[in-house]
């Protein structure tokens, strides 16, 4: 049983991998050092999270978004679409916010996309978009931006 600071450390420690991984995210080219940096980082945060007692189904949601967008993001169709499959099943079965649920749909339409099969793609964004109307979120600027990105890439 781990103690209120080891906890405390873990949950900083897998907010701050979360949060390093998007310096990388953020690059429209990475190179190979960096395309397995940003791995390392979004692996570590969802591990860091799994060891975090309080973290919650909507914690494993995020990191496995995070790690589909990831493997996406440097061309890694299957990998994204592993993790983004794992991602839906999880929303199936915990049922959170519509927001991740949503978000677990739009990592399979890029994973779809980067692999090149642009009609699961857009079947994809169709879950996603129908997922997004039972959220409880206010702010979804990022999520209907995202939306027209990926549509974008159809």
């Amino acid at each position: 049983m781990q103690d209120k600071k080891t906890s405390a450390m873990l949950q900083q420690k897998a907010k701050q991998t979360f949060n390093e991984a998007w310096k990388y995210l953020e690059k429209k080219k990475l190179t190979k050092k960096e395309k397995i940096s940003l791995l390392n980082l979004v692996h570590t945060s969802f591990y860091l999270w799994q060891q975090v007692p309080a973290h919650t189904s909507t914690h494993t949601s995020i990191s496995l978004w995070q790690i589909s967008k990831a493997y996406a993001h440097i061309g890694d169709g299957a990998n994204a679409l592993m993790f983004a499959e794992e991602n839906i099943q999880l929303c199936k079965i915990e049922k959170p916010d519509g927001f991740y649920t949503a978000y677990a749909y739009e990592s399979a339409a890029r994973a779809y996309i980067v692999s090149g099969n642009n009609a699961k793609g857009a079947a994809q964004i169709k879950h996603a978009q129908k997922a997004i109307q039972t959220t409880t979120e206010k702010h979804l600027d990022s999520f209907f931006k995202d939306m027209e990105a990926l549509k974008a890439m159809l």
